[in-house]
């Protein structure tokens, strides 16, 4: 049987068969489901989903089944970023064995803000892209002396692949790290100041240091209006004193700006090898007779640039959000940096800055003058040069992060609230939490040993006697008294507010007890935080 003319072009044409079974298809689901009174079948759904924009991809990128553009979603839930800050040189120092529960989530969250980033550790190594650099590669051998045993034997381990975490207990027998960690900072400056020249700032901090890094850009603003970067030199931190000489606690951070660094190292000495090693080896000396880096190197910038460090906390501070003692002095004030932070609370406290730069609308904030090739990064804000409509800008209108925020987002509700009955059934104002430590004994400490000094009143004394005796000095002996803190002869009390912490998560209740009890008088401490709440700049829901 012949075929008919029809039956043959299709034959010849399985493009037109395909095309005919795919209008058929369409037609039937049409049909089926586009007819009024109908519904279309269930569909899968994934829950909720992140919001996304539609992105066309040209057809030399990619090209899709039948040769047109192809459509992707691409993923749009990124972090809030403030304007790059190239202008300010962030310098991060570790140590071999921790760098790695550390650093990365630095990376992650807020280093991104500081483009010209820098990570300094014993060993050269690297983090995803990131390279790190070794402190103690210029570090004199017969300046530092044995201390370097330590350094070697790390070295050793890299040689033979071993892994270098402490994590797992392998490096336990090292106890070196503290002892090479003293010799880092002022090579640590020496390299960051040739790297980066031509920077206005250069910002010292640790592994387990955080920053609220939305609050840095205002806050260079408004010290470069100040202090010119160039001329007047800028040496600020939190201050530490110990054997008279003051210095920049280093898990604090400190910053420097181009005119101090410059009065320690010439511009004409930068690369001056005889210059820079006659310095190294001068404090590497004193290194090896001191307890810590950061003194070395305040002793550098008095001695050598005759430029003091100036104590400006609450900004720099060395605490992170539990351990923070809240009071008058620093509940309205902005915060620069938190230290001894964990991995896991560097994410919350990043989380916290990006929930507070939505909440306040700063989110898309950037200073007068700011232009796309700034954004770019097609040219990088100078400090020093910055647009006369930033020096004129009014950043009053800036609302920081503070430390009321803080405690707000981390504590308010979480504080325990509920006044308890006494073991005699009568109320007590204190209400507590067992095997806690909420660092009352940070403020005031009555012990077995300042109790027999003269002058010690009788409450101070039985204070230390039991937990009751010590939730009593507080209730009644100091009107001032919002917390207190007890364990085996040890009464801590306190004006300020600090959460703290657990002490221990397994245990009885006997054994948490013997690790200390926590008490707050929750009537006080509303007083208090609204007190202070009302001498803050703005009010939030």
């Amino acid at each position: 049987m012949l075929a008919s003319p029809a039956s043959s072009s299709l034959r010849r044409s399985p493009l037109l068969v395909c095309i005919l079974v795919v209008l058929c298809i369409q037609s039937y689901y049409l049909f089926k489901y586009g007819s009024p009174g109908r519904h279309p079948p269930p569909r899968y759904d994934p829950g909720p989903r992140i919001a996304t924009e539609t992105v066309i991809v040209t057809r030399t990128a990619l090209v899709g089944p039948s040769g047109t553009n192809a459509v992707l979603q691409k993923n749009t839930n990124l972090p809030v970023r403030g304007p790059p800050m190239h202008d300010i040189v962030l310098s991060i120092k570790t140590g071999a064995t921790v760098i790695h529960a550390r650093v990365p989530i630095q990376l992650l969250t807020f280093v991104p803000n500081f483009p010209n980033t820098l990570v300094y550790s014993d060993l050269k190594s690297k983090i995803g892209d990131m390279k790190v650099a070794d402190a103690l590669a210029r570090v004199s051998a017969d300046e530092a002396g044995s201390s370097l045993k330590y350094w070697r034997q790390l070295q050793e381990v890299q040689a033979q692949n071993d892994g270098l975490s402490d994590s797992d207990g392998k490096m336990g027998d090292l106890k070196g790290g503290w002892s090479l960690d003293k010799f880092k900072n002022v090579p640590i400056l020496i390299e960051t100041y040739q790297k980066f020249p031509g920077a206005s700032y250069y910002l010292f901090i640790d592994g387990d240091t955080s920053l609220i890094s939305s609050n840095w850009f205002p806050y260079l603003l408004d010290l470069s209006r100040k202090h010119d970067p160039i001329h007047s030199p800028v040496y600020w931190g939190s201050l530490a004193l110990l054997n008279n000489v003051p210095f920049g606690h280093g898990g604090s951070g400190y910053l420097i700006n181009q005119a101090a660094i410059r009065r320690l190292i010439p511009q004409d000495k930068l690369f001056d090898e005889d210059f820079l090693l006659g310095l190294e080896r001068n404090y590497t000396k004193l290194a090896s007779s001191s307890c810590c880096g950061d003194l070395v190197l305040g002793q550098a910038m008095s001695d050598r640039a005759g430029v003091t460090v100036k104590h400006k906390w609450p900004w720099y501070q060395g605490e992170t959000w539990w351990s923070i003692p809240y009071h008058e002095s620093n509940f309205c004030s902005a915060i620069g940096t938190l230290h001894h932070v964990l991995a896991e609370d560097m994410q919350e406290i990043w989380d916290f800055e990006q929930y507070m730069l939505k909440k306040n609308g700063m989110d898309k904030w950037r200073p007068e003058g700011w232009t796309e090739e700034y954004e770019g990064g097609f040219k990088e804000w100078k400090f020093s040069e910055m647009p006369r409509e930033a020096r004129s800008q009014d950043l009053k209108q800036y609302k920081n992060i503070l430390f009321r925020d803080m405690f707000d987002y981390f504590i308010a509700r979480k504080l325990p609230r509920i006044a308890e009955k006494d073991s005699d059934g009568t109320m007590m104002m204190s209400a507590r939490r067992v095997g806690w430590d909420n660092r009352s004994w940070k403020e005031t400490e009555w012990n077995k040993d300042n109790v027999l000094k003269e002058g010690v009143l009788l409450w101070q004394k039985e204070s230390i006697l039991n937990e009751r005796n010590c939730r009593i000095a507080c209730e009644t002996q100091q009107k001032d008294c919002i917390q207190w803190y007890y364990r085996d002869g040890i009464c801590g009390l306190s004006p300020k507010l600090n959460y703290g912490r657990r002490l221990r998560n397994d245990g009885t209740y006997d054994e948490w007890r013997k690790l200390g009890v926590s008490g707050w008088i929750p009537e006080r401490v509303e007083k208090k935080i609204s007190d202070w709440r009302s001498k803050c700049p703005g009010t939030y829901a």
